[in-house]
């Protein structure tokens, strides 16, 4: 098998695991009191089922980087179990719409579920790759991500796949782990020997220049790094976020 073909099956696996035992510990941070530490508002905790927030791994909070006008369409890469899809939705109202991918066949179920469950009847969950995204060009208002985007093999193929889908002027508002080590590169998010931290959002990291280098290459223009937060998953990886919007 290939390198690339090992990682990603590595974050399949992983995120098989968390789908069926959310309450496992994993070594990173999750769950309810994850996302009040990153500052989701206490309406959205309550308007969504407790349990649902069991599975919250988020690295960051893209709600927090721009508007997310009623009647929108939302597009979450990697949305995982469904706690971004739901919390987008319960800002676009029932005019409007999300969409949830995810690589993963057992959480693509589970965030149908949870979307369910929450009462949301303007939410699709597709399986698929975020190198080559299920959805139509020029489709989409607002594209999140919240830890997905590192687990990717090629950001490129990922930037390029987001540009188009977006509307003219589109926003992309994102949370992902960057690598803070010291030097220009480290063997980590430089090579796919260790699929394992692959999985856990250690060996896909870049740095912060190197992710806005390739969103300007795709063709975003205002790319901000608007922080970084608390959340890590090693001692050279840290959470962060991201806003861009299509350049012409």
């Amino acid at each position: 098998m290939a390198a690339t073909e090992c990682a990603t099956q590595s974050v399949i696996d992983l995120y098989t695991e968390l789908a069926l035992n959310p309450e496992k510990d994993f070594g990173w941070e999750k769950g309810f009191d994850n996302a009040k530490a990153h500052g989701y508002k206490d309406k959205w905790l309550d308007a969504i089922p407790l349990d649902i927030w069991d599975y919250c791994a988020a690295v960051g909070n893209p709600f927090s980087l721009g508007d997310f006008p009623e009647g929108s369409t939302v597009l979450d890469l990697g949305c995982g179990a469904g706690i971004d899809v739901c919390v987008a939705a319960l800002h676009v109202g029932k005019r409007g719409k999300v969409i949830g991918v995810d690589l993963t066949p057992m959480m693509v179920q589970t965030a149908r579920r949870h979307a369910s469950e929450a009462g949301f009847d303007n939410i699709e969950v597709i399986e698929g790759n975020l190198e080559a995204l299920p959805v139509k060009t020029e489709s989409i208002d607002i594209v999140i991500s919240n830890g997905a985007i590192n687990l990717t093999t090629s950001k490129p193929k990922v930037f390029a796949e987001i540009f188009r889908v977006l509307k003219p002027q589109g926003k992309l508002y994102f949370a992902d782990m960057i690598d803070i080590s010291e030097g220009t590169c480290k063997t980590s998010c430089c090579s796919q020997s260790s699929t394992g931290d692959w999985a856990n959002c250690v060996e896909g990291t870049l740095k912060k220049e190197e992710l806005i280098e390739i969103m300007n290459e795709a063709g975003f223009v205002d790319v901000k790094c608007k922080g970084t937060n608390h959340y890590m998953t090693s001692p050279t990886t840290i959470g962060a976020t991201f806003s861009a919007t299509k350049g012409e």
